[in-house]
This record gives structure tokens, sequence and C-alpha cells, in this order.
């Protein structure tokens, strides 16, 4: 059952990309466990990317703004991400447990999605641009840190994430999440455009046969 699922999978021109996170799920064992797919690629991580990089791109002139002076949660947030999480996420990968270090990213990923929408950047273009700035590039360096934990299961997506962030080859793996190789305000991101596919079940029923 699972092998024809992968297939179907496969065919479809998807594996590689998100297959790799769907498969190391617990609830792989069922078709039901697809929704977990969606969700968390797409919709948590895909569109976190995609606000945040289009927001940047279409009002920024492509270019990471310079942050101004962090608040209380600014520094959480990037505490977490350059600290706790990673510090989490490798515990998890020594002892296998893939499935329990895709929960620390994805307790990132939540929190990240929480402070955007706290933060509200879009509001912040009108009144106080300044925060903006800092706000943007808070986020974006979280997505950096997110897309580097993600690379050992979904390598492909995580790949064209870094590139759209300019990261160079050599910058990214786990030694570059933390505050000494943090992204710089002032350079370029290249055109966002999202890099995980959106699975209809259906379709993957219809694979399975």
């Amino acid at each position: 059952m699972l092998r024809r699922i992968f297939l179907g999978l496969i065919l479809a021109g998807i594996a590689g990309i998100g297959v790799y996170w769907w498969v190391t799920i617990p609830a792989v064992v069922a078709a039901s466990s697809l929704p977990a797919y969606k969700p968390d690629l797409a919709n948590g991580l895909g569109n976190l990317a995609q606000r945040t990089l289009s927001f940047i791109y279409k009002n920024c002139g492509g270019i990471i703004p310079v942050p101004g002076a962090l608040t209380v949660e600014d520094k959480a947030i990037l505490t977490l991400a350059q600290i706790a999480t990673l510090v989490a996420v490798r515990a998890r990968f020594d002892e296998f447990l893939i499935h329990r270090a895709l929960e620390e990213i994805w307790k990132l990923v939540m929190d990240a999605n929480a402070y955007i929408d706290a933060q509200a950047p879009w509001t912040l273009k009108k009144t106080d641009p300044d925060r903006m700035n800092t706000v943007l590039y808070v986020l974006t360096e979280v997505i950096r840190i997110l897309a580097i934990l993600i690379q050992p299961v979904t390598p492909q997506s995580a790949g064209k994430m870094l590139d759209q962030l300019n990261i160079p080859s050599n910058k990214r793996d786990f030694s570059c999440i933390s505050a000494q190789h943090a992204l710089k305000g002032g350079e370029n991101i290249q055109a966002p455009e999202g890099v995980f596919p959106r699975i209809v079940e259906d379709t993957v029923h219809k694979a399975a046969g």
C-alpha cells in the first residue's frame, strides 16, 4: 500500500521535495496522515516564507532591511531559533528520532507565524517603517534557520529557500545557525516563489489505487 502511494508521488513529480518530510511522520502508516503534510509544509513554513519574502521583494526593493533596536519579542524568537531549537533538533537527530526533531522545528514555525501576525509588518509599513524593517529582518533570519534545519528531510525545497536568500553553499550547515552567521541587512534576495507543492488528497488516493 505505502509503496504504491510512494510510487504515485514519484510519478507526480514531488519525490525529493516534500516526500522525505511526509514519510517521517509516524502517522504515515495510514493514508489519513496526508493532511499533516499540507498544513506543516505548504501552510506553515511555505506561507511564512512566501508572505515575508514577497513583502520584502515588493516593499523593500528585494533588499533585506537593516534592523533597528531589537525588542524583547525580537530577541526571544531569535534566541529560540539560533539556540534552543538548534540544540533540541541536534539532539533528536543524534538519537535518530526524526519525528521528534520535526516537532521541534514546527514549534519554531508556529512561533514565527505567531510573531508575524502579532507584529503585523503590513500595518507597520504605514505607522512605523523603522520597526517594520526590524520585524522583516528578524523573520528573514528565522526563515534562513528553518531552511537549514529542514535540509536533512526535504533537501530540495530547503535548498530553494536558501537560494532565494542567496545563502552560499558553504553557509548552509548547522554550524552556521548562530548570531555570528546571521543575515546582514542590505543584502539582496531573489524573486520569491513557492517551494512546497500542495498535494491534493484525491490524487494520492488514485495513485494508491
